[in-house]
């Protein structure tokens, strides 16, 4: 059976919203999963509809979840659709499809220490993003190689990272369609981290469109291919 074209809705919700929610699906016949353990499973394009609740992102991805923890999204359900949820529009904070967008340039090292130095991530960073552990480490390098680098260096990674979620907080690398800034991710999916707080607007939701290129998780636990952005419309 052939698939559609990758489209998924995302919204906020508190969580009586959600249960509300399961009830109205429920008197469809559709059911509605729970993610666990990692908040990305429900971008997999064989999920129809799952809801994340906060303390998925306190779990297998704890240190990327602070940038949740310190927004304000805080607290809120995430709900991840295939189809749109008409009678909750208002809750709507993007919707996700993929682009055949080939970025004019990547960063550079001198480009990302650049952004790794810009005040306004210095001002939104979480602490808990600096104290990666040497497991999470030695995980990320490995990542790293199975998608086709050669880096052995974590402190390359993060940097890249954090560089990276810098751009959608101040962007420093863009495109511009009609006039507006649209910010893109900097480097390959090899490089990246946690591209789930970009797709769900965690950061960077001010910008209608935002051009997002999956993390390595994201192409192992929700098989988004590798270095294909998807395009983020809020």
């Amino acid at each position: 059976m052939k698939r559609g074209p990758y489209l998924k809705y995302i919204y906020w919700m508190t969580k009586h919203e959600t249960e509300a929610l399961r009830g109205e699906l429920a008197s469809q016949n559709i059911k509605v999963k729970t993610a666990k353990g990692i908040v990305c499973t429900p971008l997999d394009i064989i999920n129809k509809i799952s809801i994340v609740p906060p303390e998925v992102w306190n779990d297998t991805c704890g240190r990327q979840g602070s940038w949740y923890r310190t927004s304000d999204k805080n607290g809120l359900y995430l709900v991840i659709s295939s189809f749109e949820l008409e009678k909750h529009q208002e809750r709507r904070a993007a919707v996700i499809t993929e682009s055949d967008f080939v970025p004019p340039r990547l960063a550079s090292q001198k480009d990302k220490r650049a952004l790794y130095e810009d005040d306004h991530l210095k001002e939104r960073m979480p602490e808990d993003w600096k104290h990666v552990d040497n497991t999470e480490k030695r995980i990320y390098l490995r990542w790293a190689r199975r998608l086709g680098s050669d880096v052995r260096d974590y402190d390359f990674l993060y940097q890249s990272h954090t560089a990276n979620h810098a751009n959608f907080i101040h962007p420093h690398f863009f495109v511009r369609e009609d006039g507006l800034q649209v910010p893109y991710s900097i480097d390959r999916s090899a490089h990246l981290c946690s591209c789930c707080v970009e797709l769900f607007q965690v950061l960077g939701a001010d910008f209608k469109k935002k051009l997002v290129a999956p993390c390595p998780g994201a192409t192992i636990f929700a098989r988004l291919k590798p270095d294909r952005y998807l395009l983020v419309q809020n």
